[in-house]
């Protein structure tokens, strides 16, 4: 069965015959007539009733038309909501982001302009951290992703757009005082106690933060785990312990926490913003706004 047997049928339905169809549909009424008979034979029972020159729709055939022509009605509608999407006119693209990354600078710029350009797409956000948005994009679950890189990143299924880099900060209850201004030393930070965050959220910034810290001799005493930053701020808020967090970060500071940079302390985290290799025709139109953006040195 075909839609244009569905057609042909309704059109008799509709307008009381053969002859009347085929005039409307400007085709010959022997085609007509014959994907009639086609359908009928496929279906296995009549729906017209032929009285010499005249058809009437049988009990079965009545009920056909109707959901025949709702079959066609869906179908029409399916067909220019697809052109809706294929033209960037509506669809919804699904964009993961990372809260403390979403602040300043390349996400909220980017989302205000496409929003601006293409106010009849939907975005979809999904913060998220960033490991648990690179396994959903490869798993199909977002179209998007604003994330540091990290080491479950497959490059040759992902389109990769560096967006800047981040360092490493200490973040402090703004009750504990330095004894000096600027970049503190290991004697300045030395015994803190530390809030920090499970390997398992981010094992590759993890195991860099580290390092770096085993580096400059810091050996961390961590009072508190949290999963995400914003979590670790609050308790640094609350006097809990010290936190070594992402220097975005400080594009939204707390009112209780203080933000400073540790002397000879460097972690440097590529942002990212990653699709599919091969991008749909809605997310493309996201990464020409971020390609553009980039292109001005946001």
């Amino acid at each position: 069965m075909e839609l244009r047997h569905l057609r042909y049928f309704v059109a008799v339905a509709e307008h009381g015959g053969i002859s009347h169809a085929a005039e409307r549909l400007n085709i010959a009424q022997p085609a007509v007539s014959r994907q009639i008979r086609d359908l009928e034979l496929e279906l296995g029972f009549d729906l017209l009733s032929r009285e010499g020159r005249r058809v009437v729709l049988t009990d079965a055939g009545r009920d056909f038309a109707v959901r025949a022509r709702s079959i066609l009605e869906e179908t029409q509608a399916a067909a220019e909501a697809a052109r809706r999407i294929a033209s960037g006119e509506a669809g919804t693209i699904r964009v993961g982001l990372l809260e403390s990354a979403s602040w300043a600078d390349h996400v909220p710029l980017t989302l205000n302009q496409f929003k601006r350009q293409h106010d009849r797409i939907r975005l979809d956000i999904r913060p998220m951290s960033s490991v648990d948005q690179i396994d959903a994009l490869l798993a199909g679950e977002l179209d998007a992703a604003f994330a540091y890189r990290q080491d479950n990143i497959v490059e040759d299924m992902l389109a990769i757009h560096p967006l800047r880099c981040d360092d490493v900060v200490l973040a402090a209850s703004v009750d504990l005082a330095f004894d000096r201004d600027g970049p503190l030393s290991f004697e300045d930070i030395d015994g803190l106690p530390i809030v920090a965050f499970p390997r398992a959220s981010a094992p590759a910034y993890h195991d860099q933060l580290f390092a770096a810290l085993a580096g400059i001799g810091f050996e961390p005493q961590i009072v508190q785990e949290a999963v995400d930053e914003t979590t670790m701020l609050s308790l640094v808020s609350a006097g809990v312990g010290c936190a070594f967090v992402n220097s975005a970060n400080m594009q939204r500071p707390p009112r209780r926490v203080q933000f400073r940079e540790v002397e000879g302390l460097s972690v440097p985290v590529e942002l990212l913003f990653l699709t599919q290799r091969t991008p749909g025709s809605l997310t493309q139109l996201l990464v020409d706004t971020v390609v553009g953006l980039c292109n001005k040195k946001v």
